[in-house]
């Protein structure tokens, strides 16, 4: 094994690789290079959409696939899975430098065990990874005390969210961190391109053992449901409609969805002020406690840009903001801002976006006849 070797444990929804799992392999390739190490893909699962996941990770970046698969790994589950990973690593001469997953339910759930169980350190909800060096001179306990020359940046907001901690464990491998969904780009999957590559560039796959106890069954999951959470995902939209605590009530978003109805593939979204009101649920929230999106428009109604807002929407392509506070921190990084009262402001542009689109089919009208 690398001592430089950069694990992801994939995470698969309804059979399929999520996302989360691709954004982090591809950018996990940079942790790697750094450390002049490996990117692996340790995948458990069972079933006929198995095969394309392997293709996708390995697509992602992945040079090294750990597979486990077996009918009992079908779902997830929290004890058979955690049994298979550590049983796996386990064996390693040397653990690997890094272990990443996704900060979903799932990463939330199974990470915190793995890393109990090496007594290593985890840093939750990270929404930036970076390989550098650290030289800790002082404390009380004098074994800790070091030049730590490749140590696991995992920097995730603090203090209220009002800024940005750099969370550092270089005293024990792996070095452990959950990642949000969102905060790094999707890579593109070319899976012909991959296909088309000799047989000594591709991943190698490792077949792993599984060998589940019946304790690890002491939990029964007898049904699965997804609710409304699982079935928005404002993450994959184009356009997003935001709006915050200065829309004044739940009536608002009414509006801001005739607005996004003017553009395909759009959704509302919300600031988590605007969810604490009720006005709007939960999994349209954007910001550090909701999701992270990049959008190609994201337009900000009534949404004052505060840091915990800011990191789940700033890397949109374009942003406009209305608001009628001219100091509102939202200007500072939006691309166009617009100082006013939104319940003016909006239905003007849905005005005109009705009218450009009127103008445009009978322009085409008359250039077909």
């Amino acid at each position: 094994m690398s001592k430089g070797e950069v694990l992801i444990v994939a995470e698969q929804v309804d059979g399929k690789v999520a996302n989360v799992t691709l954004e982090l392999l591809a950018e996990a390739k940079k942790l790697a290079d750094k450390l002049n190490g490996t990117l692996s893909c340790f995948v458990l699962g069972h079933g006929p959409n198995l095969e394309e996941t392997l293709l996708k990770v390995e697509a992602a970046g992945a040079q090294v696939i750990y597979l486990a698969d077996s009918a009992e790994l079908a779902e997830y589950k929290t004890l058979p899975y955690r049994r298979v990973v550590i049983d796996e690593v386990s064996t390693w001469a040397e653990p690997p430098h890094t272990l990443l997953m996704g900060s979903t339910t799932t990463g939330r759930d199974l990470a915190p065990r793995i890393a109990a169980f090496f007594e290593t350190g985890l840093t939750a909800d990270t929404i930036e990874l970076d390989i550098g060096p650290y030289e800790h001179k002082g404390g009380t306990d004098q074994s800790k005390i070091g030049y730590f020359g490749e140590c696991l940046y995992a920097n995730r907001p603090s203090f209220g969210e009002s800024l940005k901690a750099r969370i550092l464990g270089p005293w024990k491998n792996p070095q452990m961190a959950t990642i949000r969904p969102g905060v790094f780009p999707l890579p593109k999957i070319d899976l012909e391109a991959l296909k088309a590559k000799p047989a000594e560039e591709r991943a190698k796959i490792k077949k792993v053992k599984v060998d589940i106890q019946k304790t690890d069954y002491r939990v029964e999951i007898t049904k699965t449901l997804r609710e409304l959470s699982s079935k928005i995902d404002i993450t994959a939209a184009d356009v997003i409609i935001a709006g915050g605590f200065g829309m004044g009530s739940a009536e608002g978003f009414k509006l801001l969805q005739e607005l996004a109805d003017c553009f395909e593939n759009s959704v509302v979204g919300a600031s988590r002020k605007a969810v604490d009101m009720s006005w709007i649920a939960y999994p349209y929230q954007v910001g550090q406690t909701g999701k992270t999106v990049r959008p190609k428009l994201y337009i900000a109604c009534g949404i004052s840009g505060a840091l915990q807002h800011r990191v789940g929407m700033q890397k949109s392509e374009a942003i406009i903001a209305i608001n009628k506070d001219p100091d509102a921190p939202i200007f500072s990084f939006a691309d166009h801002g617009i100082v006013g009262d939104l319940y003016q402001i909006v239905p003007e542009l849905i005005k005109q976006i009705k009218a450009g689109k009127s103008l445009n089919t009978k322009n085409k009208e008359a250039v077909a006849h």
